[in-house]
């Protein structure tokens, strides 16, 4: 005789049961000491340090890698006037990448006995009592309101563009940090200055092959004694004041 065996039954298991009991093992899996944060690596940072672009973070190395806010901690870095873009990124299980692009310092712009600390575009990145670097001072730039984080807002903004296609034309022959004074009052008179050498730019016509010329005369020309160049010909002229 043949006996039907009877299939043994369980009870049923609700899914969301299911579904809460693996999120709960991921999450305990997630919050163990593995992913604490051990390292945060800055890079692309040029004016500013390491540690004064880690003091504006919301986590810190012991914190848990999942749990700050990567949104948040971004505009707390944008903040920072120099900042022109930041991007965060965790590389499990324990490091934290922040990569910052910052807005290039080019030149500084004399303002009620301190300076302006302004980039390639015009754009005020900082105002300080002393300059940080060997960079232009520009001179003969009117203004009267300063906003730090904007293009500064000038009264003769032919003189504005001026300075600001000389710096990029300073930075392209690696100039920045020779020519220690710009003096653009007149734009048809630009005068430039390097140790104690004044130099007749005149308009900014033929820029490149100005500084062409310029940087071949500097090459013998000994610009610690007293001295002038003219740059307004088609070849330079240069003496020293004996």
């Amino acid at each position: 005789m043949n006996r039907k065996h009877k299939k043994r039954t369980f009870p049923a298991v609700p899914v969301a049961f299911c579904c809460l009991v693996i999120l709960s093992i991921i999450i305990t899996l997630f919050m163990m000491p593995f992913f604490n944060i051990k390292e945060i690596r800055v890079t692309g940072n040029e004016s500013l340090t390491e540690d004064r672009i880690k003091s504006y973070l919301t986590f810190s190395e012991g914190d848990n890698i999942f749990l700050f806010n990567k949104s948040k901690c971004k505009n707390t870095i944008l903040d920072n006037h120099y900042v022109q873009s930041v991007n965060i990124n965790r590389i499990l299980p324990s490091t934290v990448e922040i990569t910052v692009s910052e807005y290039k310092l080019r030149g500084y712009v004399p303002y009620s006995g301190s300076y302006l600390f302004i980039d390639g575009d015009g754009r005020v990145l900082d105002v300080q009592k002393e300059t940080t670097k060997s960079l232009p001072v520009v001179e003969g730039l009117k203004f009267n309101n300063v906003t730090v984080g904007e293009i500064l807002q000038v009264d003769n903004p032919s003189a504005f563009e001026t300075m600001v296609r000389l710096s990029k034309l300073f930075e392209k022959y690696e100039l920045l940090s020779d020519v220690i004074r710009v003096d653009v009052t007149d734009i048809s008179d630009i005068h430039l200055y390097t140790g104690n050498v004044d130099i007749s730019f005149g308009s900014f016509d033929d820029a490149n092959r100005k500084l062409l010329m310029l940087i071949e005369v500097l090459k013998t020309f000994d610009t610690s004694v007293p001295g002038t160049i003219n740059l307004t010909a088609d070849k330079a002229t240069y003496k020293y004041m004996l």
